[in-house]
């Protein structure tokens, strides 16, 4: 059985489908630059500032816990979430890895904080 030629106008139909889909990937993936882009510069200031305050570090994890509530809605993105998918598996192990350490001093505790925003600053400068 031959396949038969498809007519000009249902060549133009999917190309004016695929263009769309190419356009609204292309939009996803410069909305979420400026947002990966606001909040890294905002959550590095915070943390180029740190002096041991806890609250200073608080506020860095709170910021970068809306920095992740932003990540997911990203997976509503398919596209852009299929990009992104092996990049924030590995990011997420690298967290886990972070998670599990268990500090036995306040200082082991600061330090398990700084941690934890390096890795969410080096992610967001990929």
């Amino acid at each position: 059985e031959k396949l038969e030629p498809l007519s000009l106008n249902k060549q133009n139909e999917f190309l004016l489908k695929a263009y769309y889909k190419v356009y609204q990937s292309i939009k996803h993936c410069r909305d979420f630059s400026k947002i990966l882009s606001n909040d890294f510069e905002n959550i590095q200031s915070i943390y180029l500032s740190l002096n041991e305050k806890e609250e200073d570090i608080n506020l860095a994890i709170e910021k970068i816990d809306e920095f992740k509530n932003k990540l997911e809605d990203i997976k509503q993105m398919q596209d852009l979430y299929e990009i992104l998918g092996p990049l924030l598996t590995q990011f997420e192990l690298n967290l886990a890895r972070i998670y599990v350490l268990n500090p036995k001093t306040k200082e082991d505790a600061f330090n398990k904080s700084i941690l934890w925003i390096k890795e969410h600053l080096e992610f967001m400068e990929l």
